[in-house]
């Protein structure tokens, strides 16, 4: 069933979060060493601040008229702090140059919690005016408090006076009301006349006495607060905080690395191991073979030849085994190994393969298919002369049969078919019907028969040659290929009647990948025996090429 878009990625599960990270941990350090370094250069040109802090402790206002006051809101009264008038005072003060918003700028005024302290602090470039200018600040607020009580004692003691000057006219012409209605011996009037007398005479006592109560000065401090710490000069900075900023940077830039390393997580389309490809195609990964070093000389390129015990060897000898126990089920004896584009290794993978299954006592064909970049022959050292004729020659209508196109490599129980002179029209010769027919021919003789074909993204050669195979084999490059490419490619093949049997990654790279790979070490097996001690079968075409001596 063919795979939608969607399916192309799916995100990781929680497994492979810390294994991403581990992966792209290179990505996530120099995104935290770039915030670090630009945080730390950065800090580095700014202007060194200092700030300095006096506290200042608000007291109840003074009740101008006899009335209840409520106790001062600090919130309130910060922000009278923090006012145009105070800083006015403050500029005029200290002789500052600057305007008195960009004073207030540097102003921060903090209430201290469940009390009626003030925190009065003053940030500037030089310590003697930050302390200076706390202090001030604090002392302005005090001063500007003073002035407003001083103002409304004023005011009130104004009209006391006012009042008293009234209430004594009153009572100097009660007075000679007074002495009138003595002379006239109205002694009711009198009396009347003396109760409003000792009534004016009390009110004017009072007022009196309020008036002595309002004494400006005394009364206006008292009630205006008090600086109960003054400020110190600061002897460090404040601004820049290296130590904050770098715990910032820090951070900001592992946030940041993290955030990048899922997010080219997010956008890499390449594989990133076993179980990422069995995800893309929905086939198993037969095996994975890791990345080895071969000599110039193709031939060497056979690792299961030219280094048995190494790691590749043996990946090929998983492969093998899988195949056997996959294909057994699957009935398939016929395997088109293919690719979906060009360079991935599958020639080399078919070669290793072949080798691998006839060391295993099973008996092998392998065919060159790829009629346009034939290369197969070149890792089995076969000379031009015998390249001379082979599948093409078959497919093309001459006289010849199969079996006498068979070359034997110097292999026990592993033949080959060369792929013969390259033709005008490869996907034309492929098209035949004797392709069917040598598909079944072989299959009569052979345990397995594999065909190394051109990609199958490139030309449509391997689609012919799929639906003509039992299974196919999908070699898949570590570094290379992308999930939209292989699920093109298993589309291309199940479109064509093909069967995709497995997967091989190839090119792995233990030491970069994030899965890491293991070197089981297995013994090897022996060039003419197989790795279980199987009976050899040698001589099984020999009826067709006799088996060259050594």
């Amino acid at each position: 069933m063919a795979r939608s878009q969607e399916d192309l990625y799916q995100g990781p599960d929680l497994r492979e979060y810390l294994t991403i990270l581990k992966a792209r941990r290179w990505s996530i350090i120099g995104a935290v060493l770039l915030v670090v370094v630009a945080t730390a250069l950065f800090s580095l040109r700014q202007t060194p601040l200092y700030t300095a802090e006096s506290r200042l402790l608000l007291k109840q206002p003074l009740s101008i008229d006899g009335t209840y006051v409520p106790p001062p809101v600090p919130e309130t009264e910060s922000q009278v702090v923090a006012s145009q008038p105070v800083a006015a005072r403050v500029a005029d003060q200290l002789g500052l140059q600057q305007s008195t918003d960009d004073i207030l700028g540097n102003l921060h005024v903090e209430t201290v919690s469940l009390s009626l302290v003030l925190t009065v602090a003053y940030t500037s470039k030089d310590p003697e005016v930050a302390r200076d200018a706390a202090d001030a600040f604090a002392q302005g607020y005090i001063d500007y408090r003073v002035q407003q009580t001083l103002e409304d004692l004023r005011t009130e003691r104004k009209g006391v006076e006012q009042r008293i000057a009234s209430l004594q006219d009153q009572l100097a012409r009660l007075i000679d009301d007074i002495e009138a209605a003595n002379s006239s011996g109205n002694a009711g009037l009198v009396t009347t006349l003396e109760t409003q007398r000792s009534t004016l005479v009390a009110r004017l006592s009072f007022l009196e006495q309020r008036l002595d109560d309002l004494q400006p000065e005394g009364a206006a401090r008292s009630s205006a607060g008090e600086v109960i710490e003054t400020a110190a000069l600061p002897t460090s900075p404040s601004s820049p905080d290296d130590v904050k900023n770098i715990a910032l940077a820090l951070l900001v830039g592992l946030a940041l690395g993290v955030g990048l390393a899922f997010l080219r997580e997010r956008l890499d389309d390449r594989f990133r191991g076993h179980s990422d490809v069995e995800r893309a195609t929905g086939a198993p990964v037969l095996t994975t073979v890791p990345k080895f070093k071969s000599s110039t000389k193709r031939g060497t390129a056979i690792a299961t030849q030219s280094d048995p015990k190494g790691a590749a060897a043996e990946a090929y000898r998983r492969l093998r085994t899988n195949l056997q126990f996959v294909a057994i089920q699957r009935e398939a004896k016929s395997l088109l190994i293919t690719s979906p584009s060009a360079g991935e290794g599958k020639t080399v993978t078919t070669a290793n393969l072949a080798v691998a299954l006839a060391q295993a006592g099973q008996r092998v064909v392998v065919v060159s298919a790829d009629l346009r970049r034939p290369t197969l022959e070149e890792h089995f050292s076969l000379d031009q002369r015998a390249r001379s004729q082979g599948l093409s020659t078959y497919l093309s209508g001459q006289d010849k049969e199969a079996f006498e196109l068979i070359r034997d490599p110097g292999i026990q129980r592993l033949r080959l078919l060369p792929s013969g002179p390259v033709p005008p029209n490869p996907a034309e010769l492929l098209a035949s019907s004797r392709l069917g027919q040598l598909v079944g021919d072989l299959e009569e003789v052979a345990d397995f028969v594999l065909f190394d074909s051109p990609p199958l993204l490139a030309v449509t050669d391997s689609a012919i040659l799929a639906a003509n195979v039992r299974a196919a084999i999908l070699v898949i490059d570590a570094n290379s290929t992308h999930r939209s490419t292989a699920l093109r490619a298993k589309e291309e093949l199940e479109r064509n009647g093909g069967m995709l049997l497995g997967t091989m990654l190839n090119a792995f790279d233990p030491a970069s990948s994030r899965y890491g790979y293991y070197d089981y070490a297995t013994p090897a097996p022996t060039p003419n025996g197989s790795a279980n001690g199987g009976k050899s079968r040698a001589g099984w075409m020999s009826r067709v090429l006799p088996t060259r001596k050594r």
